[in-house]
């Protein structure tokens, strides 16, 4: 059996006592660390966002994880690298790097380092952060969000930042349109790092616009297991989403990575909370399963450019990896050229860039006030 820890954690100031608690959950599903040995934590941080803002890991789960690498004798290691900005300045606004300081951890910027090339099952050629590759011990911090392009960004998700800087780029471009050979690849590094542990911020997550602009909502709820696949799948549940609309999940589901039948959820009750999606995601229509699946790749809309937000920086074009911006204010777009990975509105910096609702919306109920 596969173990997924389910707490509830009501606020950031509780988190010592939830993580100990999923902890416990898990049981002999470790170990996860080793006295003497490193061991690399990898939390989320895209972009120089404040911790209010629910783009980064929160700074409390990061301080309980190096409480407990700390306590099982361990030597941790924060590491990352940005999609925008360095890791030290995304570390530093975020609230991040007070943390590594108290702690005595150093703050690895994965983009700037070492790269190694890996073989994985789908693409034989993949780049990564030799640190990130050659750890023996990795602990997955990710945060609890929509995505544009994926639907959701949690576990699996959260491992493309060990793709070292501007490679990015070029895993966005290999994948074309096709969301399912993005998640093939991200699969792949799952196969490759196999993370000892995954925690999975949700005391605040986010909803709308993600995985960078959408609103904070309060989950209140931390998720942990040593089988990020299996910790996505409850996740995507939670967020009251077919499991099957997130790429990652659905091919797991297809490839026997995960099986429900096979996960037990140990720890508190939690009923699914519906997550507003983000406009032009996979979550974001309502056809019956195997047509909406069909259509995705034509109905996946392009992204619009608001000339009164932006600043003509070009952090969009730099970020595209088909070339399809030309810098301006705002950028020119050609759409026969776009691949729809959303990085621009992802790395927007003054939100100029938003990528409208898939051609059919999907309608749901209000009921007091939130989606069910």
């Amino acid at each position: 059996m596969t173990v997924v820890a389910r707490v509830v954690c009501p606020d950031y100031d509780r988190v010592d006592d939830a993580l100990r608690r999923a902890l416990e959950f898990l049981g002999d599903q470790g170990p996860f660390a080793a006295p003497g040995e490193p061991v690399l934590l990898k939390p989320n941080l895209l972009a120089p966002y404040p911790a209010a803002a629910a783009v980064t890991t929160h700074p409390a789960v990061l301080d309980a994880l190096l409480s407990a690498a700390c306590d099982l004798g361990a030597r941790p290691v924060v590491a990352d690298s940005p999609g925008f900005g360095s890791a030290e300045r995304v570390a530093r606004v975020s609230g991040i790097l007070a943390v590594c300081r108290r702690h005595g951890a150093p703050l690895l910027d994965l983009g700037v380092g070492e790269v190694r090339r890996a073989s994985g099952r789908t693409y034989r050629d993949l780049e990564l952060a030799r640190e990130a590759l050659e750890a023996r011990w990795l602990w997955n911090l990710p945060k609890w969000k929509t995505h544009t392009m994926m639907g959701l960004t949690l576990g699996v998700k959260n491992l493309y930042g060990c793709v070292p800087g501007k490679r990015k780029v070029a895993g966005h471009f290999r994948a074309g349109r096709s969301v399912d050979s993005f998640a093939r690849s991200l699969l792949d590094l799952w196969d490759l790092l196999k993370p000892a542990l995954t925690v999975l911020d949700g005391v605040v997550a986010m909803e709308g616009a993600g995985p960078s602009r959408g609103r904070p909502i309060v989950r209140g709820l931390l998720l942990a297991s040593s089988d990020a696949p299996a910790l996505d799948w409850e996740a995507a549940r939670l967020s009251g989403f077919d499991p099957r609309d997130v790429p990652t999940v659905r091919l797991c589901l297809a490839q026997g990575r995960v099986r429900p039948e096979r996960v037990e959820v140990c720890g508190d009750p939690a009923e699914p909370l519906r997550f507003e999606p983000a406009a032009g995601s996979p979550c974001d229509f309502s056809l019956p399963g195997p047509l909406k699946r069909l259509l995705a790749g034509v109905l996946s809309p392009a992204p619009r450019f608001d000339a009164r937000l932006c600043t003509g920086c070009a952090a969009c074009c730099e970020a595209c990896p088909a070339g399809a911006l030309t810098p301006g204010a705002p950028p020119e777009f050609s759409q026969e050229r776009c691949v729809r990975c959303y990085c621009c509105q992802e790395l927007c910096p003054s939100g100029a860039v938003r990528v409208p609702p898939r051609g059919i919306r999907r309608r749901l109920p209000l009921v007091g006030g939130r989606r069910s």
